[in-house]
């Protein structure tokens, strides 16, 4: 059937309000290859180049996942988002200067952030004054199988909301501080980090801090975590700032433990603390419950 001019018109009217873009949902899913293009859709078969461009056309709570070995460059996330390297697979995330690596501050206070798998690092070292994954405003930060080093800090959760961290399986090595869980805001964040190791920090490994007025609640838990080589293993800051320590091994470090203004450091008793040239006892326990 033949349709009239007027008609042609009318349709050919309507797709100029809608560009082409506008046609098509963002994938849930992003691809990033080390021969892919920024330009390209992120399908497998059309992978983009950087994290940045994936990010930037996922769905909200979509994934990106790396398909072969390179550097991916720095990403700052905006919104729910996962970011997937699978076994077998390096995705490199390699800043310079005093840059970040992964910056998160999502729209909303109750996204979730997962990081999976990645090699975050800083080519000038924790003097540079970069940190390795920084978050100012999430619901749930996850990061998985990571591998972070040489920033000034390794990760910093900082979120002026309440949240809630997870750390697995990941290692932080030669940063200034290690794994800083902390706010200043008057919420409460809780973090989790489970067999990890955090070694060779020039200050502190694990720290912990809740100022501000009113004041902040920050407990952290790490368990079966090794902590070594640090200058000081735990800095903890503040009266509502816990941190517990559950079959962890904590030594070689030349302080165990430094506490400001009320800090806590507690051990469920089965954490093995020795050989550090400072503290070779916890100041506390806490029981099984």
């Amino acid at each position: 059937m033949r349709l009239p001019p007027c008609t042609l018109v009318l349709l050919a009217a309507g797709l100029l309000l809608f560009p082409a873009g506008a046609l098509h949902a963002q994938l849930s899913k992003i691809f990033v290859a080390s021969t892919g293009n920024d330009a390209n859709d992120g399908s497998r078969g059309s992978p983009k180049r950087n994290f940045q461009a994936a990010h930037d056309a996922v769905a909200a709570g979509g994934e990106i996942v790396v398909l072969d070995t390179a550097g991916y460059s720095a990403l700052s996330i905006t919104k729910s988002v996962s970011v997937i390297v699978p076994p077998g697979v390096n995705g490199f995330v390699t800043v310079s200067g005093n840059n970040d690596g992964i910056d998160i501050n999502t729209a909303n206070t109750t996204d979730v952030v997962t990081l999976r798998g990645l090699i975050i690092e800083s080519s000038g070292g924790p003097a540079a004054g970069g940190t390795g994954i920084k978050a100012t405003q999430v619901g749930t930060l996850i990061v998985e199988d990571c591998t972070i080093r040489s920033f000034i800090t390794g990760v910093n959760f900082n979120p002026g909301n309440a949240a809630q961290a997870s750390v697995y399986n990941t290692a932080v090595r030669g940063c200034a501080d290690g794994l800083v869980f902390q706010t200043s805001k008057g919420v409460n964040v809780t973090a989790t980090t489970t067999g990890c190791r955090i070694e060779q920090s020039t200050d502190d490994g694990g720290v912990v801090v809740a100022t501000g007025s009113p004041a902040a609640q920050v407990s952290a838990t790490l368990d079966n975590c090794t902590v070594r080589n640090n200058y000081i293993a735990f800095f903890v800051e503040g009266a509502n700032a816990v941190l517990r320590a559950s079959n962890c091994t904590i030594t070689g470090n030349n302080n165990s433990a430094r506490l400001i203004s009320g800090g806590q450091v507690l051990s469920r008793g089965n954490n093995t603390l020795e050989n550090n040239t400072n503290g070779n006892t916890f100041p506390a326990t806490y029981s099984a419950k």
